[in-house]
């Protein structure tokens, strides 16, 4: 995702109310250290992936029931107590059976999917990459122009995928991720 310099300061904290009204529709944002994240669009390639990964994480959850599948715009709540909105992101479903639907997830993502675009600074990448790990949230970082994907889990060594790979990750049985395909 590119993300614009346009920030909204807030004091002690924001309101969901306050976060939708802050935006405008078709518009990303995210809530990060106290400040409202305006996101630009993304690059084709981008929008390319993604629906390419949203088509491929629907099969899974129609396979898997135990796990649901959320687009771009869900905010998850981190521990950091930002709210993120990954490109994709899978939870157990045993774990969304709680949530209030009219606000933010109350807690991160089980596996949060991220696709790089050009204009991606690597501070935010590194925040990114920080409130994900501090959340011990599975990230799967899928990069169009190398054509590359990189997994860091809280549990295991970081693993890295060329495109001529099948991504896998032990903590979804059958799921294979052809990224020749993906990244076609």
């Amino acid at each position: 995702m590119v993300e614009c310099d346009t920030r909204m300061s807030t004091k002690a904290g924001i309101t969901w109310q306050e976060f939708l009204a802050a935006g405008k529709e078709g518009q990303r944002w995210e809530y990060v250290d106290g400040e409202v994240v305006f996101m630009s669009p993304v690059f084709k390639p981008h929008g390319r992936v993604n629906i390419r990964l949203d088509y491929e994480l629907e099969a899974y959850t129609r396979l898997h029931p135990e796990w649901i599948g959320y687009g771009t715009d869900t905010a998850f709540t981190m521990v950091s107590s930002n709210w993120r909105c990954p490109d994709a992101a899978l939870v157990r479903k045993d774990r969304t059976e709680a949530e209030d639907p009219k606000g933010p997830a109350l807690s991160p993502p089980d596996i949060a999917f991220e696709i790089l675009s050009p204009g991606d600074t690597g501070s935010d990448v590194q925040s990114k990459r920080r409130d994900y790990s501090e959340s011990k949230v599975i990230q799967v970082w899928l990069d169009p122009q190398r054509k590359t994907a990189e997994v860091i889990s809280p549990s295991r060594p970081a693993q890295h995928f060329c495109e001529t790979q099948v991504l896998t990750l032990p903590e979804l049985p059958d799921f294979c991720l052809d990224l020749n395909t993906l990244f076609a």
